[in-house]
């Protein structure tokens, strides 16, 4: 792709962006966990997650096998439930600081062009993710943007359950429904494999590829690719 800058369309109603290795290099969620972790010195936690995350790591590899035959993402509930006990006000805190400490330094530059040509248009723009609330609420305050995400669940004195009450995978195409309603014109700007309807459904498409062999995948829907070949 040409390095000329990339327009956003004008005639749609609603512009739909991912977040996670759409717009930042960084899986979010796990990126935020580790943040927190790190700053709050819960260092057996943070082990805890390195465990987790880390592809050779018993623990990684039994809720891998767990995952592919019960379905759903373990290894990400079993990473929530290290923000146990953690108030609400401190995460939406963390949030804001991981915002400007971590993800500033990891903006994928063309995505972030076009989300900011959009922003101040007739176009509605929203960021649906399955990352976590406190992360996508400090990313949309300060891109001026709605959005929709993850929420994660507290318990009545305002501190994190470890658990999920609102899980986005695979629920993008509900949540952009509940939000602006239907038989709207979209464009999208995605990442994930798995947002290929809400991909197939829009009438401008403009898909984040990591590697070339990610290109045969979406090559049927003819979106404009953005190559984002390295951080």
């Amino acid at each position: 792709m040409s390095a000329a800058k990339m327009l956003p369309p004008a005639d749609v109603d609603v512009f739909v962006f991912d977040v996670c290795d759409t717009l930042f290099y960084s899986n979010t969620t796990f990126d935020y966990l580790n943040y927190v972790l790190e700053q709050k010195q819960l260092g057996g936690r943070r082990r805890w997650l390195q465990l987790l995350t880390k592809r050779w790591s018993p623990a990684y590899l039994g809720l891998a096998v767990w995952q592919k035959l019960a379905g759903g993402d373990a290894i990400k509930a079993a990473a929530l439930r290290l923000l146990v006990g953690i108030p609400k006000e401190e995460l939406y805190a963390l949030g804001r600081s991981f915002l400007k400490d971590f993800l500033g330094t990891r903006k994928i530059a063309r995505t972030h062009e076009l989300l900011a040509s959009s922003v101040g248009s007739r176009t509605r723009v929203v960021l649906i993710s399955a990352s976590l609330d406190p992360i996508i609420a400090a990313l949309a305050v300060a891109l001026e943007v709605e959005f929709v995400s993850s929420e994660l669940d507290y318990d009545g004195r305002g501190r994190c359950t470890g658990r999920l009450r609102r899980e986005m995978s695979g629920q993008k195409h509900h949540a952009l429904r509940e939000l602006a309603g239907a038989d709207l014109r979209l464009a999208v700007a995605t990442d994930n494999f798995t947002d290929r309807a809400l991909v197939a459904g829009a009438a401008y498409r403009y898909v984040v590829v990591h590697r070339p062999a990610d290109k045969p995948f979406w090559q049927d829907l003819g979106p404009q690719f953005i190559e984002a070949y390295s951080a």
